[in-house]
């Protein structure tokens, strides 16, 4: 195994290590916003779920509306907000017997929401008079909905199933903020560059304005050897070369060289 290929398999375990930390927390609010949403919704929601072997009634709309309420911060200079819920009255006959109700969904039914535009398109379909389709349960004909099944625009529904992925990917939005302060941090900080050189690989400051001893302070991976010029290694950052001697001494014989004299010779120098 060469030099470049062990230092990269490092690399790679480092950087899994590294990632264990972030699996974990993500693992674990995850779990915790599963059971925000259990507790916060799942009894509405299982019951709205169940509706859906619920057996259909004629009926007709009594009375229905938009319930509203108002409410305002302690603070004079705080704002107000008006929250809304949709409600119908109705009555059906099942088995020749007369019934009314009142619930259009359990998703509804203790449900208040900011937006009048939304209430309001649920509440369309159940106007005044109108002869509606009521569903009710076999077991308690005094139990029913005007919506059966999964019912999303009360946002129940849609809410349960964001609120784990919106937690789990906290750390993951974190670390990117982080890594993008980072980059401008960087890029605000970084030392000028040279005049006629530019910022080769590893952010290495390159061209014929580096310095002829510039390895001697690089303290980042191998530079990639692309050709041999004398007794020195041609490599792709910093002005371009770099001695042998060194190169072998600080990081092993290039992938595909080694087979010069001066190679040779400066490897086993190396070892001594």
């Amino acid at each position: 195994m060469t030099v470049k290929e062990s230092r990269g398999t490092v690399k790679s375990n480092s950087k899994a290590e590294s990632r264990l930390p972030l699996i974990a927390i993500t693992a674990v609010l995850l779990v915790v916003g599963c059971s925000l949403s259990y507790v916060l919704f799942w009894d509405e929601l299982s019951s709205q779920i169940e509706t859906d072997d619920w057996v259909g009634a004629q009926g007709v709309v009594i009375s229905s509306g938009i319930e509203s309420a108002k409410s305002c911060d302690d603070d004079p200079e705080g704002g107000c907000s008006t929250t809304h819920q949709p409600f119908a009255e109705y009555q059906y006959d099942l088995d020749g017997v007369s019934y009314e109700g009142t619930r259009i969904s359990y998703t509804w039914e203790n449900t208040f929401i900011g937006f009048h535009s939304l209430a309001e398109s649920v509440i369309r379909d159940f106007q005044e008079g109108e002869e509606v389709t009521v569903y009710v349960n076999p077991d308690d004909h005094e139990e029913s909905v005007l919506i059966q099944g999964i019912e999303l625009k009360s946002m129940s529904f849609p809410i349960a199933i964001l609120l784990p992925l919106v937690l789990a990917s906290q750390p993951i939005q974190f670390i990117l903020m982080v890594n993008y302060a980072k980059r401008r941090n960087s890029d605000n900080t970084s030392a000028p560059v040279g005049k006629g050189n530019w910022i080769g690989p590893d952010g290495t400051e390159s061209g014929v304005g580096v310095a002829e001893d510039w390895y001697i302070r690089y303290d980042g991976p191998a530079p990639i050897v692309e050709d041999i010029y004398e007794e020195n290694y041609a490599v792709d950052r910093g002005n371009g070369v770099v001695p042998i001697d060194f190169y072998i001494k600080k990081w092993g014989i290039p992938e595909g060289f080694g087979n010069t004299d001066h190679e040779i010779n400066a490897e086993r120098s190396s070892r001594n």
